[in-house]
């Protein structure tokens, strides 16, 4: 059985010798084979996710180096279609992790995320990836529909205990859309993994945009700040601090996502600890698009 591997997860893991900046917290995974999804932002079928090359390994090889690994996480990403469902079932059984398991993945029956929970799998991600309805329908083809996406996370909350949802920023979504799937997110404490849409290997969000929606994220999930729009975009928003964490990658714990949707020159989601400087610039990024007012609440 072959495997994909993210080429930070190949060099960490010593089945390649790739160059790296930053080294994954998280192990990555792909599974093999062609998605019967037909998402038009996805270039899975080239070999790639976002910016992320994942070259294919045998995973026999693979789960030797996995027993060795100090990451924190082990995430599988799930094509998808019927058979990798059991693909999955197989491989969490086979690799007998002693670490937390996430599998990201599309809406599935609830008998199924039983059984994968039974399997061992700490958490699920789902690729609800579009704000709205609106969004989804342009995107997204040949997979499960919007509600049943929203139905998919609400059940994996309560079967898992936990469960995280893929938003992509910059698919033509309004952010009054964005900041309102995210606050019912939160509502139903449902974690939200933040992207930027790359395109041909660029990354195509406005970064003064994406900087203004990874605060709010970060303050709705703890149930604070106000937000003001006209005509759907941001102008204001009210804080009550300010910090590093809006500026990392969100999501399971233990993911960094090194370099997944940006060049190491122009980053996006920090893949590490950040200083008052880049906190500072990053502000600063996110004030040429709304107003940030601090204040108590």
């Amino acid at each position: 059985m072959k495997i994909r591997v993210s080429t930070a997860t190949a060099s960490l893991l010593k089945l390649k010798n790739y160059c790296i900046s930053v080294k994954p917290s998280t192990l990555y995974f792909l599974l093999s084979g062609e998605c019967e999804g037909k998402c038009l932002y996805c270039n899975q079928k080239n070999g790639y996710l976002a910016r992320v090359k994942w070259p294919e390994f045998d995973f026999e090889e693979v789960n030797k180096k996995i027993k060795t690994s100090t990451a924190g996480r082990i995430c599988f990403q799930c094509l998808y279609g019927e058979r990798y469902i059991k693909i999955i079932e197989n491989i969490v059984e086979k690799i007998n992790a002693e670490i937390p398991v996430s599998v990201s993945i599309n809406a599935v029956e609830e008998e199924k995320m039983k059984i994968l929970h039974d399997k061992g799998i700490e958490r699920l991600g789902i690729g609800l990836d579009c704000a709205s309805e609106r969004i989804f329908t342009k995107w997204k083809k040949n997979v499960p529909s919007w509600k049943e996406h929203l139905n998919s996370l609400m059940k994996a909350r309560k079967i898992f205990g936990n469960a995280t949802c893929h938003l992509i920023a910059g698919l033509g979504e309004s952010d009054e859309e964005i900041i309102n799937i995210m606050s019912h997110l939160s509502k139903n404490k449902i974690k939200v993994a933040l992207f930027a849409y790359v395109k041909n290997n660029e990354t195509m969000v406005d970064l003064s945009r994406y900087r203004t929606i990874q605060i709010a994220r970060y303050f709705i999930e703890r149930n604070e700040g106000k937000f003001y729009f006209e005509d759907g975009k941001i102008v204001e928003m009210e804080i009550p601090y300010i910090n590093e964490g809006p500026f990392l990658t969100s999501g399971c714990p233990d993911c960094n996502r090194p370099f997944y949707n940006e060049r190491v020159t122009r980053i996006y989601n920090y893949p590490y600890k950040i200083g008052e400087k880049f906190v500072e610039e990053a502000v600063k990024e996110a004030e040429k698009y709304a107003g940030i007012h601090i204040v108590d609440e």
